[in-house]
């Protein structure tokens, strides 16, 4: 029986690389066929440094590929190097999706050689690839000089403080830097990388709109440092996604007070810190005067109805805000209240309270007001609670737009797409560390002409779902409110 076991073992790998070899047989036929293709999508592959390298000898000869993807398949810096010696002559690729691989820091140096000088590329993906210091290093050199790259995403990569400080200092050091869009999220940043990103947001030649920091060990002196430099001198930073952190009151106190000085700033994630009932609040000041932010995020946060009163108070007067966030509190019946009056007034269109202690006669006092004054939401999700009355979940699915379905106990929670965002690759950068407190941002499709995921049936019979599955997987991460 064990013989047989492995004999089918091997059978099975047998079959899966020869699964392999025709994928990578046709896309190479794809690259070097006459018509004007202008993504191949090679995600979950199993693709090997002997595939890439074949893969890459095709790319040298191909002028029209705009995307490439490769993520989680079994790329190695041997990989890695073949690819990027092919991407330095390309004329025309604008994007590189390679994480969950293992090019570790050579192979980021490979790619920091291209970065250094390539006219074209203007998104890289090196996500998860075991990369540290020494890789953020090689990678900070080039973009000291780059004057091309938008979008770098770093998630997962243990850089640290050290490899922070490294890219933070290019970001000060090239006036000419296009890079807008920096994610470090699961990078092991403490307050002291925190710190560094803060002084590169104060520098006059800063660039920088979108800033993930999911999941590290930022506390309150790290948030007071960025919350500094978005009131004092930032005039760029228009999304921070800090969700996943060590942040309390102290920290939430900071963002208000920026909030009160910044006229930039649009989205605001918190999800999953503690700021507590003094944070909420001080944040529901902010709201009163702050007439730009239109997404905050604050659930999971120990956040009681004592915390949502100033924050009905300030809905009942901002007209700014168009996302709320307050799912995994304990805000009960009687926080949904006191928020109720204020969603039904304000602009609000995607209110999510998943899991917060939540009965039927909380969630009528939401359905009543908006009612009452002919509104309807977007969203208006109330996922996991205690909403027993049949007429109030029907209410409740007739705000919800992307909902087909909803629970009616907080003991059989569905798994929907009920609190799903279709947003911009800018807008999606939060991580996933827990289905129940965060989702990964997906990236519209919208404008993909001759794209190779048209003839994807030989190549790993990719759809155009598969095709933006690697963007949902390692894009700036975006939490779920």
């Amino acid at each position: 029986a064990m013989e047989e076991g492995c004999c089918l073992c091997l059978c099975t790998k047998r079959r899966s690389r020869i699964r392999t070899r025709r994928k990578v047989a046709r896309a190479r036929r794809l690259l070097l066929s006459s018509e004007d293709r202008t993504e191949l999508c090679l995600d979950e592959g199993g693709l090997t440094d002997a595939d890439v390298a074949r893969l890459s000898q095709s790319l040298r000869r191909n002028r029209h590929l705009v995307e490439l993807h490769l993520c989680e398949n079994s790329i190695s810096r041997l990989g890695a190097l073949d690819l990027a010696s092919a991407v330095a002559v390309h004329p025309a690729i604008r994007e590189l999706w390679l994480s969950m691989n293992s090019i570790g820091d050579d192979g980021a140096s490979s790619f920091a050689r291209v970065l250094r000088r390539h006219p074209t590329l203007t998104t890289v993906n090196l996500g998860e690839n075991g990369i540290g210091p020494a890789g953020a290093a090689s990678l900070s050199a080039a973009l000291r000089d780059n004057t091309a790259l938008d979008t770098l995403w770093m998630n997962g990569n243990k850089i640290g403080d050290e490899g922070v400080d490294a890219i933070a200092e290019a970001v000060r050091l090239n006036p000419r830097s296009a890079l807008t869009t920096l994610s470090l999220n699961e990078a092991t940043v403490t307050d002291v990388g925190a710190g560094h990103l803060a002084r590169a947001l104060t520098h006059a030649g800063c660039n920088l709109q979108v800033l993930g920091l999911y999941g590290n060990f930022i506390s309150d002196r790290g948030a007071a440092d960025l919350a500094d430099a978005l009131a004092t001198s930032n005039t760029s930073l228009t999304e921070l996604y800090l969700g996943k952190n060590a942040i309390g009151s102290a920290g939430a106190r900071a963002f208000a007070a920026a909030l009160n000085r910044n006229g930039r700033m649009t989205k605001l994630w918190l999800a999953n810190n503690r700021i507590g009932d003094a944070g909420a609040s001080a944040l529901g000041d902010a709201l009163v005067t702050n007439k730009t932010l239109v997404e905050l995020n604050i659930s999971r946060n120990h956040i009681t109805p004592s915390g949502t009163r100033p924050l009905g108070r300030a809905l009942l007067q901002n007209r700014t805000l168009v996302s709320l966030g307050l799912s995994g509190n304990t805000l009960l019946d009687e926080g949904v209240k006191s928020i109720a009056p204020g969603v039904g007034q304000s602009s609000i269109e995607e209110l999510r309270i998943q899991e917060a202690g939540v009965t039927a006669e909380g969630a009528a006092a939401i359905v009543e007001e908006l009612n009452d004054r002919s509104r309807r939401l977007v969203v208006l999700d109330m996922d996991g609670n205690a909403i027993d009355d049949q007429d109030v979940l029907e209410e409740i699915m007739a705000h919800n737009t992307s909902v087909a379905s909803h629970d009616t106990t907080s003991t059989s929670r569905k798994q929907t797409n009920a609190g799903k965002l279709q947003t911009s690759q800018h807008s999606a950068i939060e991580s996933v560390a827990d289905n129940s407190d965060a989702e990964r941002g997906r990236q519209s499709s919208s404008g993909r002409s001759s794209s190779l995921t048209d003839t994807c049936a030989g190549v790993g019979n990719v759809t155009e779902e598969k095709a933006d599955e690697c963007r949902s997987k390692e894009e700036p991460r975006k939490e779920k409110a």
